[in-house]
């Protein structure tokens, strides 16, 4: 017989609220083992006992059987003296370990739970808050770790005997799961109709009948509130938009199942995926036809995701037996780019005169949360905007250092902190010049810090001195580190992908404040492990107004205008500005000439802007970039050729001249050709000065790897062209993927920097 031995084990990873203690119960049943598993600061510590190949094969299933929400990043076990034990047990979270724990994000409505949610004859049948060790809220709830009921908002609400019996059976998969509940003794939902209240089923089914017969409501969810309405209903349509002053922006909807969802669009195998998984972001996706445009007027592509929750699954169900079957509209629940309403009090503040009532519940939510936001391109899905589902999975770094808290950008603000070898972005925070979004940057950095454990020494922030999130990185305690922009851009494909070795960055995007002063935003950058240097960059125009440029489109062409036919660009564009305020033109046309409130800028957003202009898609915009997304959105179209970008090396700099292209665009326009060609001619011709300028710039580097960020890569269509053409010529290619391309994930690459000590 094999000698008994007793080891004691400590698992790291995402392994607290994902039922890895009764997995671990359960193996140590099946090998017949003695000991115990307990929850601490720095994951799950085992001791156990018995013979010895068994302990060596219990120790090898630990990851190798995992739960399907787990992530086991080490297991390392030492040998300890055996103590006798026969006998198994989950023993009370504690014990002096360091911080090392990973919460666990909010995860998916499972299928076994939805099974439960709609049988009539189930004890848990519409509660709107069923879940189980495999689904149901996690980082939304946390306030502490160890991850534990005491520790969550679930605490002031104790299970019911036949909830007790559930979460103490190891065979249920209800053993252990912190948020269990069912309608004798879990949360419930309060429906507030104008000051009547109605409570319980009866407020999901009126709140059923209220959005078929198409009224806007607003419904807390797991980070916070939706508004919501029926998608095919224009007067709640106008009316929401009317009332979140959102005239054009498109808005996501939700539907009941993966086969509604493809009735209206089609769907690849990934973004089945996407939207089916534990993580369910909206996914946008390309519609049939002319469905439900008017969500996302101009675009081709809808927002959809599915019932991620169990009140979203009940209402669903409800609707069904009032006969509408979806989509609905589900917006964030806010107005303008403030953060999410999270509780009742703040719905009555900020959203009066928008929902006719309030569904809400009595779960509090500790941790506000956005609905994250996924695409496909070039074969892999990517984020656009990281929150709920993400929040707080952890990018594992190739190296470990100091704690780093990195401040992000303005726009589409997050942070990171750091963590050893573990970077932790936040969720979506917004437009830091919103004052709320301030608060919102200082309310949750404070509880993941608690939640981390950590006291950064390193404080990182944006090269922009007037930036509001380097005001904020400037009042933390730590040594600041300033990061350029674009810098940061690239620096967040390095971190995600682990890359060491040097590389070429082209990051294209809408503004970034550069070494020289200037407005940079159309970059080509050489980095290797200690330095960073500008290689090239579109040619620089002028842009009137600044930050206007970015909504009135026809500026920044006015200024490129200038520049591609000199002294005789009215006479040759001058028909494409009919029907513009004739003074503001005349000011602007000024403004440029003397440099007055117009800086340089090599920004490929508003290149991008000024095309939808030439094309006759837009003058101006109602919303960041919708020019832009409504020229993709014309493709595709055959194009016969692709627009000339002018090469060459000015001041030991790479320069991409847009003048041949602008002026080959405006011929196109103003001989009738069709908004679609001109889009399509514009997005072949930058695929190809791009892999042009990247291999200018590699040929005396011998670098053939090349990283593409910004938020220009999020046209599916660009990103896809650029990469296929670099490919052709032998690149080896990395872009965004687990982190937004656009200023989401800027904040990954300031703390990447900080840490490898660029200077």
């Amino acid at each position: 017989m094999a000698p008994i031995v007793r080891k004691k084990i400590l698992v790291k990873g995402v392994v607290q609220g994902v039922g890895f203690r009764p997995h671990v119960y359960k193996l140590a049943a099946e090998y017949a083992l003695g000991g115990w598993v307990r929850n601490d600061a720095s994951g799950v510590t085992i001791e156990a006992e018995g013979p010895g190949p068994d302990v060596e094969a219990f120790i090898r299933d630990l990851d190798g059987r995992r739960p399907a929400a787990a992530r086991v990043d080490s297991v390392v076990s030492r040998a300890v003296a055996p103590v006798g034990g026969k006998t198994f047990a989950i023993t009370k979270s504690g014990g002096k370990a360091p911080a090392a724990a990973i919460i666990p994000a909010d995860l998916a409505l499972c299928s076994d739970c939805r099974r439960e949610l709609l049988d009539p004859a189930d004890r848990r049948y519409l509660y709107p808050f069923t879940n189980c060790t495999n689904c149901g809220p996690r980082f939304t709830i946390v306030k502490s770790v160890p991850y534990d009921r005491p520790a969550t908002t679930m605490a002031a609400f104790k299970m019911c005997p036949d909830c007790l019996r559930e979460y103490g059976d190891p065979l249920d998969r209800r053993f252990h799961a912190q948020p269990n509940a069912c309608p004798v003794c879990g949360p419930s939902v309060t429906l507030d109709l104008g000051g009547k209240t109605i409570k319980g089923p009866a407020a999901l089914e009126r709140t059923a009948a209220l959005l078929a017969a198409g009224r806007i409501g607003a419904l807390q969810s797991l980070g916070g509130f939706h508004l919501a309405c029926r998608a095919d209903s224009p007067a709640a349509l106008k009316k929401l938009r009317s009332a979140k002053s959102r005239p054009h922006k498109p808005f996501a909807v939700m539907v009941p199942s993966l086969a509604a969802a493809r009735k209206l669009c089609r769907i690849s195998a990934a973004e089945a995926a996407a939207l089916t998984s534990t993580e369910a972001p909206v996914v946008m996706l390309r519609r049939r036809g002319g469905e439900f445009s008017e969500p996302a007027p101009g675009l081709s592509r809808l927002g959809v995701m599915l019932p991620y929750t169990p009140l979203h699954a009940a209402l669903f169900a409800l609707l069904d037996r009032n006969g509408f079957a979806g989509p609905l509209v589900m917006t964030s629940g806010n107005f303008r780019d403030e953060p999410i309403c999270k509780d009742k009090p703040e719905v009555a503040a900020r959203l009066r005169g928008v929902a006719s009532f309030t569904l809400y519940h009595d779960r509090p939510i500790h941790n506000r949360a956005d609905d994250s936001v996924a695409f496909e391109a070039a074969g892999e899905i990517r984020l656009a905007r990281r929150a709920r589902g993400y929040v707080p999975a952890a990018v594992k770094l190739a190296a470990a250092g100091p704690s780093v808290a990195a401040c992000g950008a303005d726009l589409k603000n997050t942070f990171c902190l750091t963590r050893g070898s573990e970077a932790f972005l936040s969720q979506h925070i917004g437009d830091l010049a919103e004052p709320q979004n301030q608060a919102f940057f200082g309310e949750t950095l404070a509880n993941m810090r608690r939640l981390l454990k950590v006291s950064p020494a390193l404080v990182a922030h944006d090269l922009h001195p007037d930036y509001a999130s380097s005001a904020l990185a400037r009042a933390l305690p730590g040594r600041k580190v300033a990061v350029q922009h674009h810098a940061a851009h690239a620096l967040s494909v390095a971190a995600e992908h682990g890359l060491r070795e040097p590389f070429i960055a082209l990051v294209w995007d809408g503004t970034g404040y550069g070494t020289d002063g200037k407005i940079w935003g159309s970059e080509l950058l050489i980095v290797d492990r200690k330095t960073w240097s500008r290689a090239g960059h579109l040619k620089y125009f002028r842009l009137p107004g600044g930050d206007a440029g970015a909504l009135k489109a026809w500026r920044p062409a006015l200024a490129l205008f200038k520049d591609a036919y000199g002294a005789g660009w009215k006479k040759s564009t001058g028909r494409l500005f009919a029907g513009l305020p004739a003074a503001e033109l005349r000011t602007v046309d000024r403004m440029t000439d003397a440099g007055v409130n117009s800086p340089l800028t090599s920004s490929m957003g508003r290149l991008f802007d000024a095309f939808g202009f030439i094309a006759g898609v837009r003058a101006e915009a109602t919303y960041e970039a919708q020019g832009p997304m409504e020229l993709e959105s014309l493709l595709p179209a055959r194009a016969a050729g692709a627009y000339k970008f002018e090469l060459r090396r000015e001041a030991g700099l790479l320069e991409l001249d847009p003048a041949p292209a602008i002026r080959a665009a405006v011929g196109d326009r103003l001989a009738g050709r069709p908004p679609a060609l001109i889009s399509a001619r514009l997005h072949s011709g930058l695929a190809l000065a791009a892999a042009g300028s990247v291999e200018a710039a590699a040929r005396a580097r011998g670098l053939k790897t090349v990283c593409l960020s910004g938020g220009v890569f999020q046209n599916r269509a660009l990103l896809e062209g650029v990469t296929a053409a670099l490919r052709k010529k032998g690149f080896t290619v990395y872009s965004n993927r687990r982190v937004p391309a656009n200023d989401g994930g800027i904040a990954l690459g300031q703390a990447w920097y900080a840490l490898r000590g660029y200077s």
